[in-house]
């Protein structure tokens, strides 16, 4: 197995998703309006994720991309490492256009700037373009991201290790061994994603204890992770560690963190294999 370099965590970053399909509209027509609000969305103080990088996200976790719900979103915005989505709804009366657009804070979850308006087809380009530049405006220099950005704090059986991101992570795995699609199912936003997982590698110390390892983050604070095998007849248990991320790779793999005593990097294995889920802090 190859393990993959870790990524630079780049704290603002910008997605910009297709807008959402209301009612009485097409979703063809919100491709073309999307593409047109999106061309002209060049705020300098962040740099704007591709838009083929953010659906292959969201193609990964088996979502439609002009119907999402706002969890999805977020989601999308975690594994993009992304420091504010930009989405936006449009809806049609009559012959009568109308969009509303948010920029949120992938962190907190909050909305940190609005800009919406209804406008007749032949208006189409003036508008979005004027939407904008207004919603660049109102997003300023990225200083509002981080103001709303409050730190959270550990919940019962999790540990906060000073992460660059604020990810905290549990104490303990969950008992027993999960396929990809239980993990999924059962965790939800609280499986960690591969960003998460390459985080977790790049910023912490990590020293092997004969039976896993102990992951210490910046702060000192620290988590175990056994070395607890995966799912058939208990093999490697003591010696290797298998866990989920709850980022796909294709249609029958997802990525995952695997280590022994002299290595700790990122793989893909089989979604029906049995693996060992430490969560994080929603």
């Amino acid at each position: 197995m190859m393990c993959l370099l870790a990524l630079t965590i780049r704290a603002q970053r910008c997605a910009v998703l297709d807008f959402q399909v209301g009612s009485n509209i097409t979703e063809e027509e919100v491709d073309g309006l999307s593409y047109t609000f999106r061309s002209n969305f060049n705020p300098i103080s962040y740099t704007v994720v591709e838009r083929m990088t953010v659906n292959q996200v969201i193609i990964g976790f088996g979502y439609t991309r002009t119907d999402l719900t706002r969890q999805q979103m977020l989601r999308v915005g975690r594994e993009l490492e992304t420091a504010v989505i930009v989405v936006g709804t449009m809806n049609k009366f009559m012959d009568e256009y109308s969009v509303d657009v948010q920029a949120i804070n992938v962190s907190s979850g909050t909305t940190i700037a609005t800009e919406g308006a209804a406008f007749q087809k032949t208006d189409y380009r003036t508008t979005l373009i004027t939407i904008a530049q207004n919603l660049i405006k109102k997003m300023g220099s990225g200083s509002s991201v981080m103001a709303t950005t409050s730190k959270k704090q550990p919940e019962t059986g999790y540990t906060d290790l000073g992460l660059p991101s604020g990810t905290i992570w549990k104490n303990y795995n969950a008992t027993g061994f999960y396929t990809y699609d239980e993990a999924f199912s059962q965790f939800g936003s609280r499986l960690p994603s591969k960003a998460q997982w390459e985080e977790l590698k790049a910023e912490c110390q990590w020293k092997w204890t004969a039976s896993g390892y102990k992951v210490t983050g910046p702060n000192g604070n620290s988590i175990e992770l056994p070395a607890e095998g995966f799912r058939v007849c208990d093999w490697s248990v003591g010696s290797y560690g298998y866990y989920w991320s709850s980022t796909p790779y294709s249609s029958e793999n997802a990525w995952g963190l695997y280590f022994n005593s002299s290595r700790v990097c990122m793989n893909y294995g089989d979604r029906c294999d049995g693996q060992s889920v430490c969560l994080v802090q929603d």
